[in-house]
């Protein structure tokens, strides 16, 4: 047993400096590229977990901004809060952004067979959004996706977030006062967001919120972020 608590602790120091120094986010991408491969029905219980009780609030919070007429999702998987997000907003553009093929074909497999023209889901990282105009989305979200991000990407994907949206950014992530440079926990990434967002963006308008997400980590560090622009 203690042996493999040995092991376990090295393969996480080992996995953080190759993360933070080495690799960047790489791992963090394979993983999530193939997890239908390793992680059974992972796909259609993403794309059935609409009703969830940990989709409630951001999708709540996103709702209630005045006005919304375009939402993008970072890391989005098989859609289930775009799903949610319709229920609330029937009429917005929604579009939503995976690393994972699969769960972006479902996903538009589904909105298909519904026959919703009104939602655009691509292929792609979250540090691929170069390619986006400047205040593209009213609302730009994520819900534990920056997590999986590295010290080395995560000020570009934070400000390019900030850069796509016109009048909000939500996070739902692990966030930790004083962790401008990342803290490495259980092989998750936890942020000082209010720093970060600050930095780059000194006018914003930054609230946070306990998350509805529980167990392990989210206990400790769950927050939901809200950055009014």
């Amino acid at each position: 047993m203690i042996i493999l608590k040995l092991a376990k602790k090295l393969g996480r120091l080992a996995q953080e400096f190759l993360e933070r120094y080495v690799l960047g986010s790489f791992i963090q991408k394979c993983l999530w590229r193939w997890r239908h491969l390793y992680t059974k029905n992972w796909i259609k219980t993403s794309l059935e977990s609409k009703d969830d009780y940990n989709r409630n609030l951001i999708t709540s919070v996103i709702a209630s901004f005045g006005n919304v007429q375009s939402v993008l999702e970072i890391g989005c998987a098989s859609a289930p809060n775009l799903r949610r997000l319709r229920d609330k907003l029937p009429s917005v553009q929604l579009m939503g952004i995976d690393i994972n093929k699969q769960a972006i074909r479902a996903a538009n497999d589904y909105f298909r067979s519904v026959n919703d023209d009104k939602v655009n889901l691509l292929v792609r990282t979250a540090d691929q959004l170069d390619d986006f105009q400047d205040k593209s989305f009213d609302v730009v979200f994520s819900q534990g996706v920056m997590v999986c991000i590295s010290p080395s990407s995560i000020n570009k994907v934070i400000a390019e977030m900030i850069r796509l949206s016109s009048n909000a950014v939500v996070f739902n992530e692990y966030h930790l006062d004083g962790a401008k440079e990342g803290l490495f926990d259980h092989g998750r990434w936890v942020y000082d967001y209010y720093s970060i967002i600050r930095r780059q963006y000194p006018e914003a308008n930054i609230s946070m919120q306990k998350t509805d997400f529980s167990g392990g980590s989210w206990d400790l560090y769950g927050k939901l972020i809200t950055v009014t622009l």
